[in-house]
């Protein structure tokens, strides 16, 4: 089963295929075919199967910094609803994710380095979320 930390949720939803690295986008394509098809996944809190891929893990954390993804792993969790541990299959993260309002948005994906980068933003969110997780 697929593990998925809280924010990365959101990253699915906005991926559009650019990473940190080949290795990372192409373990974020592979994980967001599988949620597509349907295959549930078990939320969990720290490293996932999308960190396992990433260049900036570290066995203390995170490089980019431990705290701030922390923080929005549990502002995702908040705002959907959700615990780490639990399982659910993409529609059900769907159908939580479509009811998140741009306030909710900005405490998880707010000040994030793709959206510094314009590689999302809450109308990107709001349009691929309704074709993603159906």
């Amino acid at each position: 089963m697929i593990a998925l930390r809280g924010h990365h949720l959101f990253c699915a939803v906005l991926f559009q295929g650019h990473g940190y690295n080949q290795a990372f986008t192409a373990r974020m394509q592979a994980v967001l075919t599988a949620l597509e098809g349907g295959e549930p996944f078990a939320l969990c809190q720290g490293s996932d199967d999308l960190c396992a891929a990433c260049p900036h893990r570290r066995p203390e954390g995170c490089a980019l910094g431990t705290e701030d993804v922390l923080r929005r792993d549990a502002a995702a969790l908040r705002v959907c609803g959700f615990e780490a541990g639990q399982e659910l299959l993409p529609s059900q993260a769907g159908e939580q994710l479509r009811r998140v309002r741009e306030p909710h948005w900005q405490l998880v994906c707010g000040g994030c380095r793709w959206q510094r980068e314009g590689l999302c933003s809450w109308e990107l969110f709001q349009q691929l979320c309704q074709d993603r997780f159906g």
